[in-house]
């Protein structure tokens, strides 16, 4: 028989049971809806970093970013949720999207409590992204190929280096200068043994050593790279006889430090080396066109750079690069047709300076769009100041300082009237070309160039053989019994001298055209080469 005693004990011990299981019940619901928010919110966190990253990467879509809304609804965001996509300048959202490198998502989802007494939440979850959209690029002249002069420029230019004369035949020039294999400049500052791009550029380091590392890191396969490290061993001597430092090639402007590829084009790069290296280092190049002979003194007075930049909100230019700053000191030779009766001529013989100096390339807007062909660059060329003396000398010609200044007449020919009268011809003529600034836009993916026409449209050739003339007779005293003969042989000269020198100098001026462009100036048109253009280097912030 049970005692009453005992059911009664019974029955305490399984009521404590039973509001034991109901209390770890709950406990386990309650874990159990804690773990269900918790995981959706990770979740939902993992969306709003994806929906930021592609906004990021497409700043100039927004606000409305539909490549981002559509990676968010493809992701489980749905019309229940509340999702915003925001551009971001100084922490604080803007409508400015072209000018914003952050995207700031904010997805606010509504959480089922699971049971009738857990009440229903709101899961919010923030991502935020920053691009920083970078460009490697350079202006030069539109060189599509290396002639024989040109050749014998670069040549020339090396051999006064010293360390041996170069003798590089026209193809060998154009597969070095011509080159598309792609270096990446942060590979190239570990090839050099520096730790990052910025600290690349305080490296002085051989010209040669140089372009040989960057051929090392090149993206081209054997034969190619074959190919061009036999034309730099032909350039040895010299290149390995002169230093460079990099940051004098490489107009860099990244606003700290990059893990971001910079792909540069091998062909530019060792153009801007070589023109670095033979900077200040003079040399005269025979040129001969038929009867006529010059002797052009060639001196580079700054070497064009590479521009490279990176996009920070309102920075404005967001890369800068100088181009070619040259100076020739031009000698003229060449017998003139010219038949007078009871005159005689020598041959000409005359002097010009031309400088061409002061040229900038600035990158103002780089916006990044999908698709990626719809990629924008916007640009300002400012084209460089030719100037041009026919004088005896200019005193300012190897220098960038103020304006070129041009000394006295030139003696240009010696002549006789009647057999009696020794006298000299002088000329002194000056003139200049700068076209106005140009600023224009290119869309499409790196690497690509494009060749802008600047405003003038005017060449060398053309601009000499338009020149005004001021042609001018030291005439010694002469008796009056000839005098009115020979004033009168004067004027029949200086009637017949200009329209034959204006063609002259006009062909003097297409040949200077040519080795401008080797020397990367050209006066009526630039290339932009645009290597690479990167959107694509983007990271979550928050």
């Amino acid at each position: 028989m049970v005692k009453p005693n005992s059911l009664q004990s019974q029955r305490g011990a399984y009521s404590i049971l039973t509001v034991f299981v109901l209390m770890m019940s709950m406990g386990a619901l309650g874990v159990l809806a804690v773990g269900h928010m918790a995981w959706e919110k990770t979740r939902l966190q993992g969306v709003a970093d994806l929906v930021a990253l592609t906004a990021a990467r497409q700043m100039a879509n927004g606000p409305e970013f539909a490549e981002a809304q559509a990676i968010a609804l493809a992701n489980g965001v749905s019309a229940n949720d509340d999702l915003t996509i925001e551009c971001i300048i100084d922490d604080a959202p803007t409508a400015d999207c072209d000018n914003s490198i952050t995207s700031r998502v904010t997805i606010v989802r509504p959480v089922n409590g699971l049971l009738v007494f857990f009440p229903n939440r709101e899961v919010t979850v923030l991502a935020e992204a920053t691009v920083a959209p970078t460009v490697v690029g350079s202006v030069s002249s539109g060189l599509v190929s290396v002639d024989t002069n040109q050749s014998a420029l670069l040549n020339g230019l090396l051999t006064a280096l010293g360390g041996g004369a170069i003798n590089l035949t026209v193809a060998q020039w154009g597969s070095l200068l011509g080159s598309d294999i792609r270096v990446d400049l942060l590979a190239l500052s570990t090839e050099l043994g520096v730790a990052n791009v910025n600290d690349l550029l305080s490296l002085n380091v051989s010209a040669l050593g140089l372009l040989q590392d960057a051929l090392v890191v090149g993206n081209a396969d054997a034969a190619d790279k074959m190919e061009v490290e036999g034309i730099l061993s032909a350039l040895s001597g010299p290149l390995n006889n002169v230093n460079v430092t990099v940051g004098d090639l490489v107009a860099l402007d990244l606003s700290g430090r990059t893990n971001t590829t910079l792909d540069i084009n091998l062909g530019q790069l060792a153009q801007v080396t070589v023109l670095n290296a033979v900077e200040g280092v003079g040399y005269v190049l025979p040129v001969s066109s038929g009867l006529l002979n010059l002797d052009v003194g060639v001196n580079i007075l700054e070497a064009p750079q590479v521009f490279v930049g990176r996009k920070m909100p309102y920075k404005d230019p967001i890369a800068t690069g100088r181009t070619a700053q040259v100076a020739l000191d031009v000698r003229i030779r060449q017998p003139l047709n010219i038949n007078l009766a009871l005159v005689s001529l020598s041959a000409l013989d005359l002097g010009l300076q031309l400088r061409v100096a002061g040229g900038l390339a600035e990158v103002n807007e780089l916006t990044c769009r999908y698709p990626r062909s719809s990629n924008n660059m916007v640009m300002t060329v400012v084209p460089a100041v030719a100037e041009v003396c026919i004088s005896d000398s200019a005193s300012n010609l190897n220098t960038t300082v103020g304006a070129l200044e041009c000394g006295a007449p030139a003696d240009i020919l010696d002549v006789n009237f009647l057999g009696l009268v020794n006298a000299g011809v002088t000329l002194a003529a000056e003139t200049s070309l700068r076209s106005d600034p140009v600023q224009h836009s290119f869309n499409g993916v790196a690497p690509f160039s494009e060749t802008i026409e600047l405003s003038v449209g005017e060449t060398l050739g053309n601009l000499l053989q338009n020149t005004e003339l001021d042609l001018g007779i030291d005439l010694p005293f002469v008796g009056p019994l000839i005098s009115g003969v020979v004033n009168g042989l004067v004027n029949l000269l200086l009637n017949a001298l200009e329209p034959v020198l204006s063609p002259i100098l006009g062909l003097v001026g297409n040949i200077l055209d040519g080795l401008l462009q080797v020397l990367g100036v050209d006066l009526n048109t630039v290339t932009v080469n645009v290597d690479s253009m990167d959107c694509q280097s983007v990271v979550l912030t928050r």
